[in-house]
């Protein structure tokens, strides 16, 4: 969808509403995927959809609707709807009204060759990973994805934003009869994937934990891959919210402005960094901001609402952009290097919280989890279940390596941490 027919859309939306305050957002997209399973291509498909979320207020009075039919008289039936809803609810003592027009950052974040990537090259990608899977004697399956999006912001007083992307992300997972590795890549620029390198890892990582080997349920020193810190440190952003803390509601209760882990930990959101670039601005139209949530091991921010930063004299975060991890140098085959015996975890997965006041999360290695010994791998162990809080991960950190991509929005490190939980292991 262009500039001209998203104006367009919530230009109408906008007339049509009574409503004291009304907000719009407008997103389309477009994406096509192929999956593959037993070396061979499953499905292949492409989507497109067009969704105006509405928003109404009078007073704090606030409804919501949504619609995915765009005709003039969807748009004013969504509009009468929230209306509706809003005049119908009960008072929202934490609404505020709309933003005015506000200044963001210029973020580059899209490429023509990822929109115009069709299923010639997601075939093709295919082809390439079965192929390598099939020379070594493993089994592989996986999906091929490619998209674009655009997202536009309108509310009544006069605030105006757009944002559009492109994404494509591989993801392969090579098999044998006792044993899985994995390997997957994103990126805004489909030029930046390499479907074969990626295949290497995930067959690499099948091959050598062949018959893994039962593991005894206790702490040890890991070596987390950037996907497996991605995966704990979503959770931990999730809980920085401020209101929340300062309501003893969550494990950041009390934190704020304290040494939460060493010197070498900052994490940060900026959405113009170059190697992950992030959303310029978020929901209700507030920019994106270029923040350490935690500088030099200090909680220095906490993610404040416009509500909660009204409330408390702040200036509102926003939802962060992206999660960057500052890290060290040395790849994973580094840190290996550096363990004299633990574990070598490439991703978890299923994860859940058992205790979301401290952070405490429960999940599973999955697709390639190895026995360091002496600084080497020496084989593959059977999957191991975990009890472990991302607080916890922070501050046993012993080594950071080198930062990379994970998803869009993610660029992490792998770790070193030392006193991993573990609490029972599985027979796979």
């Amino acid at each position: 969808m262009n500039e001209q027919t998203a104006g367009d859309l919530v230009g109408r939306a906008l007339d049509a509403s009574r409503a004291e305050h009304t907000e719009l957002w407008l997103g389309s997209s477009r994406k096509g995927a192929t999956r593959f399973a037993n070396d061979a291509i499953t499905q292949n498909l492409v989507s497109e959809n067009a969704t105006l979320s509405v928003r109404c207020a009078f007073g704090n009075r606030v409804g919501s609707a949504r619609t995915n039919e765009l005709s003039a008289e969807s748009l004013t039936s969504a509009v009468r709807r929230a209306e509706e809803i809003a005049q119908a609810s009960e008072p929202d003592t934490e609404y505020l009204p709309p933003l005015p027009p506000q200044e963001y950052e210029s973020v580059h974040a899209d490429a023509d060759a990822t929109a115009q990537f069709g299923p010639e090259g997601r075939a093709d990608w295919v082809q390439r990973v079965v192929a390598l899977a099939s020379a070594r004697g493993v089994r592989s399956a996986g999906s091929a994805t490619t998209w674009e999006s655009a997202q536009f912001l309108a509310n009544s007083s006069g605030l105006r934003a757009q944002h559009r992307t492109t994404g494509a992300r591989l993801v392969a997972t090579a098999m044998t009869d006792s044993s899985s590795g994995w390997a997957a890549g994103t990126h805004w620029d489909v030029g930046e994937l390499d479907a074969e390198s990626m295949a290497q890892r995930a067959v690499d990582k099948a091959d050598a934990s062949r018959d893994p080997r039962d593991l005894e349920p206790a702490a040890y020193t890991v070596v987390l891959e950037p996907a497996a810190v991605a995966e704990l440190l979503t959770f931990l952003v999730w809980s920085m919210d401020a209101k929340a803390a300062h309501e003893g509601r969550s494990a950041f209760a009390g934190l704020e402005g304290t040494n939460l882990a060493a010197e070498s930990i900052t994490l940060r959101s900026d959405p113009t960094h170059p190697e992950c670039p992030g959303d310029p601005f978020g929901g209700e139209g507030l920019p994106s901001r270029k923040l350490s949530w935690i500088d030099r091991g200090r909680v220095a921010n906490l993610i404040y609402s416009r509500f909660w930063a009204q409330k408390t004299g702040r200036e509102p975060t926003g939802w962060p952009a992206n999660v960057l991890l500052e890290g060290g140098s040395g790849s994973t085959d580094d840190l290996v290097a550096r363990v004299d015996r633990g574990l070598l975890i490439t991703r978890f997965w299923y994860i859940r919280h058992v205790d979301a006041r401290k952070l405490l999360l429960t999940g599973m290695t999955r697709d390639g989890t190895f026995w360091i010994e002496g600084g080497r791998v020496r084989h593959g162990v059977k999957n191991v279940r975990f009890n472990f809080s991302p607080l916890e991960m922070l501050k046993n950190v012993e080594r950071l390596g080198a930062p990379q991509r994970v998803g869009l929005d993610d660029l992490v490190p792998p770790l070193i941490v030392r006193d991993f939980r573990f609490t029972s292991g599985t027979s796979f």
